[in-house]
């Protein structure tokens, strides 16, 4: 048993998803034990180490941009999405998200001092920008999905021609998505500057939780897809 345990761990560790996917978990979990923790020392500890966890993550995406041009340009135009609205939707959420990359690597320069003369508190609200927008996006076209799914379930609930274990597998996939997207979102407003919603009014304990239980929602997913395979 322990042995398939570090087997699960180590295969989880061995991908770049699976690795940030730790990190992150890593990061929130100990950002909520030193938001709750009534010792002003360990809870200081706490948030040490959910700091470097959080730098690793963004070190790591300084990395992302070329993978997420490939991405971008076999996603093309979407014409595997089910619909035309799921396509416009994955189009625009893509040039967010390559938008993103380059406006946080502005930031992390001006952060660690490597650029002068930049103000990076407007370079951290314009990546929060990109993922609030991508963020909702994604979320509008995860919603989507699973009303497609609904339909081709109820089409099929009497047919052969596909299985319909494998529709209900991916709607549940996909609902799970919804729900850590929502989570994130949250999130995301929160760190947008004051007068927006419920930006900047969540308290560090709030903000530990809703990450941590995103994180785990996360994880769970990655060996959840090994169903649908």
């Amino acid at each position: 048993m322990w042995s398939k345990v570090l087997d699960e761990i180590c295969t989880l560790l061995d991908t770049y998803k699976g690795r940030d996917k730790i990190l992150r978990t890593l990061s929130y979990v100990t950002k909520f034990l030193g938001g709750v923790q009534n010792n002003d020392g360990l809870a200081k500890k706490y948030f040490i180490f959910s700091s470097q966890m959080s730098a690793a993550r963004a070190t790591l995406r300084l990395l992302d941009d070329f993978p997420m041009i490939q991405y971008s340009l076999q996603y093309g135009c979407g014409k595997h999405e089910p619909d035309k609205f799921m396509a416009q939707l994955g189009i625009l959420t893509n040039i967010i998200d390559q938008v993103y990359y380059p406006i946080e690597k502005m930031s992390w320069f001006a952060e660690h001092k490597l650029i002068t003369g930049v103000d990076n508190n407007k370079w951290d609200t314009a990546s929060s920008i990109c993922w609030v927008l991508s963020l909702y996006l994604t979320l509008v076209k995860t919603l989507r999905y699973i009303a497609v799914l609904e339909r081709h379930k109820n089409c099929v609930a009497h047919s052969n021609s596909i299985p319909y274990e494998k529709i209900l597998l991916a709607q549940k996939n996909e609902i799970l998505s919804a729900i850590r997207l929502c989570f994130d979102l949250v999130h995301a407003v929160n760190t947008l500057p004051p007068g927006f919603l419920w930006s900047s009014k969540l308290k560090v304990w709030h903000v530990g939780l809703i990450g941590t239980v995103s994180s785990i929602l996360g994880i769970y997913q990655i060996f959840y897809k090994r169903k649908l395979k």
